[in-house]
Parts: structure tokens; C-alpha cells; sequence
């Protein structure tokens, strides 16, 4: 058998477009983790997968080499544990809900979450905005409480597949964020580290996520379940239209609000229909609910309080204030808010979810540099989708900001965000495809 390509020699033919073998690239990315190798060399090959494209078997090479990074855990033994996966999106408060959703049906719950990248919000961000929340469990911390409380959700930190946090820093640092087999790859490693057998994951397309296409997100979707199922993992996906924001708020606290709304039994059609449907096919894929029963039974965990209920008492297990969930006063919130108005009369065709991200995101509810401080309260609230017809000085948005100077910047920048036209527009389906084991 061939020696491995030395780590130089991967880069030099991936930016030709000549073949590399997969032994050769999880050699160079186990030479990048061990300090071998530099992050300017990684650097550059993420650049290359960008524009060159990555083969399947590179995804899945990368992704062992990251899982063999650091430990991983084992949760079969446990019950039946499942994990909220998703590749991120602008307004995604859906995961917020679907993991007590979950929990609520039976599923103990064991979600290692990240932060934010690019400018699609984060998990972690997110609950992060409510008073006390500790998202940076232990891993024995984070197995006893999804074990005794039903769900645990807790950033990854330095022991289960490093690596992966390291590579999005980075990836987000040289605007590398949106290959296809990079999202797959640090995906699919974060899901099999995390040790829960059964996993719902929730892919993104448009331009509020980081995948443009449904092709592309299907794909990932697809390398995903190809690096998990030989660890013994069920993962089902559904891949959902992100061109415009998923929800009405975005920003950390305000989707902890809009996560609350659902939670109460009302709040944004969207984000209850891809909580119900993450939910109901995680009980599906850990066993507690039969094939085809899945999203009715967590609608009916929404209407009868169980499912509010269990997020309350997963936020005091994690020492956050669980009024959040009922009472709007007990998250923080901006001094500030800027209507952004209907230029003239139309018809709404279409809100781009990354210059809406993007708002938000110089606003602080995301990062511009890795070492930036999030700002709980910074966002925008989205009042209209495509297919609306609006008037002139109708509010389309909603900014949320500390200052006089941020918030009007943030409502010009807002503006371009919103393609109004004459003629009527259609409504966007929300949700692109599905499959998955026992789909």
C-alpha cells in the first residue's frame, strides 16, 4: 500500500483538480490536528474543497479524522437518546423548541450544539440570551442530566472531536464556511462524538443558510448519513427553504421569544411546523413513536403544555431562569427599536436571509472576528415573507439595537434585504425534501 500524500502535495493537486486519495487527506488532517501541519495550510485546502469541490470520500475521511481527535461518547446504554442537528440557517428557532418537544415525547435528549457561523445563528448563542443558562456543561455533567432530566443541550468543548471547533473557527475566519463536504463533514463528526444513537437533523438552503442549493443541502444531507450509520447511528433529515429567514425574529433573545411563543401553543406557523417535524422524527428514530406518528404527537405535546413543561425544567437544570418561556420581561431586550418601512406599494418577492443575517450580524448578534462579545439583545424582527402585499410605509422589519447610530445604520443596511415588486408574488414552500433511516 501507498505511503500517504504529504500534506503539501494534497493541497497542490486538490487546487489542480487531480485526484487524492482518501487515505491521504485523513492523514493530513490528522497531521493538522497533532500541530504537524499549519492552519495555513488547512486554510488553503478549505479554500480549494470551496472552489474545486470535495469527493464524498474526503468528507467521510475528514470527518473520521475528526472524530479521532478527541473522545466520543456512547449514550445507547442509556435509553433512548437522540440529538437536534442543524447546519444552521438565519432565524432558526425551531431546534429550541424541538429539543424539549423531544424530550417531552420520550426521547432523553443529548444535543451538543455550536455557536454561530458566517451569518447563520447558533444554538448555543441562542440559549446563551437566557439569564443564568450554563452551555458549557462537563461531559460527566452532560450525560447525568440528560440521563436524570431528559435533555441536556451543551456546547462540545475541548474533549469530543476538537477538531470540529477548531475547523469552524477557521472556516470562518477565511470565509470557507459554505463547501458542501466541510458543513457534511464537521457535521457528521459532532453527531457521531456525541454518542446519541438516534438523530434529526435539520439542512438548509438559500442564502440564509450556508448551502445555496437544495442539491447541495440534499447532498450533505446524504454524506451525513453515510459517515454516521456504520457508528451505529439513525439519522433522519429534512432540508428546509433558508433563501429568506425561517422565522419571524433574529437574533439571540428574540428567538428565544419567538422559541417560547411555540412553546405556549401559538407563535410562527414555520417554526412550529420544523419543531414538530424534528421532534416527531427523533421519537420516530429512538423508538418511542411508531413510523408515521412522530409529528402528531408533538403537536399534541405542543397544545397540552407537556412539551413547555420540560423546557422549563430543562432551563433551571442548566441554572437558567425558566420564566423565559412565559413571561417576555425575563429576557433581556434592546433599548432601541427602528421600524424599517415599505419603500412604495408591491408585492413581496422575496427577503434575502443572508443581507438579513448579515444585519444582524453587525449589529452583534453574531461574530465579525472570533474574539467578539455577543450582544443578547441585537436583531431584527421580520414582519413579511414572499408572497405579501405591502403599502407604502408599511413595516417589513423591526431593528433591535443598543444605539441611535447602530440602529439606523442597521435600517439602511436592512432596506436591501427586501425585493418588492409590482406584480403578485407566490409564497415559498418551506420544506425542500426528507429522507433517512426509517423515513
Amino acid at each position: 500500500m501507498a505511503a500517504p500524500l504529504a500534506p503539501v502535495e494534497v493541497l497542490e493537486r486538490s487546487r489542480r483538480g487531480e485526484p487524492v486519495d482518501a487515505a491521504s487527506v485523513e492523514a493530513f488532517v490528522r497531521s493538522w490536528l497533532g500541530g504537524d501541519s499549519s492552519d495555513a495550510l488547512m486554510s488553503a485546502w478549505c479554500m480549494a474543497a470551496c472552489l474545486r469541490g470535495m469527493e464524498p470520500e474526503h468528507a467521510e475521511a475528514m470527518a473520521r479524522a475528526l472524530v479521532g481527535g478527541g473522545e466520543r461518547l456512547e449514550l445507547g446504554a442509556l435509553g433512548p437518546v437522540g440529538e437536534i442537528g442543524a447546519t444552521g440557517a438565519v432565524g432558526d428557532a425551531a431546534p429550541l423548541v424541538a429539543a424539549p418537544l423531544a424530550a417531552a415525547l420520550g426521547v432523553m435528549v443529548a444535543t451538543t450544539a455550536e455557536r454561530g457561523l458566517g451569518h447563520t445563528g447558533g444554538m448555543i448563542d441562542k440559549l446563551e440570551a437566557i439569564p443564568g443558562f450554563d452551555a458549557d456543561l462537563s461531559l460527566a455533567a452532560f450525560v447525568r442530566q440528560a440521563r436524570d432530566t431528559g435533555i441536556a443541550v451543551t456546547a462540545p468543548g475541548d474533549r469530543l472531536a476538537p477538531g470540529v471547533r477548531r475547523l469552524a473557527a477557521l472556516r470562518d475566519a477565511t470565509g470557507t464556511i459554505s463547501a458542501p463536504g466541510l458543513v457534511a463533514a464537521s457535521m457528521a463528526a459532532g453527531l457521531v462524538a456525541g454518542g446519541a444513537p438516534a438523530i434529526a437533523l435539520q439542512v438548509g438552503c438559500g442564502s440564509g443558510a450556508l448551502l445555496a442549493t437544495r442539491d447541495e443541502a440534499e447532498e450533505a444531507a446524504r454524506r451525513v448519513a453515510a459517515v454516521v450509520a456504520p457508528w451505529g447511528r439513525t439519522l433522519r433529515w429534512t432540508v428546509v427553504d433558508a433563501d429568506g429567514p425561517l422565522g419571524r425574529a433574529v437574533g439571540n433573545a428574540l428567538e428565544v421569544a419567538e422559541a417560547a411563543e411555540v412553546l405556549r401553543g401559538a407563535g410562527h406557523a414555520g417554526v412550529r411546523e420544523l419543531a414538530t417535524r424534528l421532534a416527531g422524527d427523533l421519537a420516530e428514530a429512538a423508538g418511542v413513536a411508531p413510523v408515521g406518528e412522530g409529528r402528531a404527537r408533538a403537536r399534541a405535546a405542543l397544545g397540552d403544555g407537556t412539551a413547555l413543561a420540560t423546557a422549563e425544567r430543562w432551563v433551571t437544570a442548566q441554572g437558567g431562569d425558566p420564566a423565559v418561556w412565559t413571561d417576555p420581561g425575563a429576557l433581556p431586550a434592546a433599548p432601541l427599536r427602528i421600524d424599517v418601512e415599505a419603500p412604495r406599494d408591491g408585492h413581496v418577492h422575496r427577503v434575502d436571509g443572508r443581507a438579513v443575517g448579515e444585519v444582524a450580524r453587525w449589529l452583534g448578534a453574531g461574530r465579525l472576528h472570533p474574539m467578539q462579545s455577543i450582544d443578547p439583545v441585537a436583531g431584527l424582527e421580520v414582519l413579511v415573507a414572499a408572497g405579501d402585499t405591502v403599502d407604502e410605509g408599511q413595516p417589513l422589519a423591526v431593528v433591535h439595537a443598543r444605539d441611535d447610530g447602530a440602529g439606523a445604520r442597521a435600517r439602511d443596511m436592512a432596506e436591501a434585504a427586501f425585493h418588492i415588486g409590482e406584480t403578485a408574488a407566490d409564497a415559498r414552500p418551506l420544506v425542500l425534501g426528507e429522507g433517512g433511516g426509517d423515513a
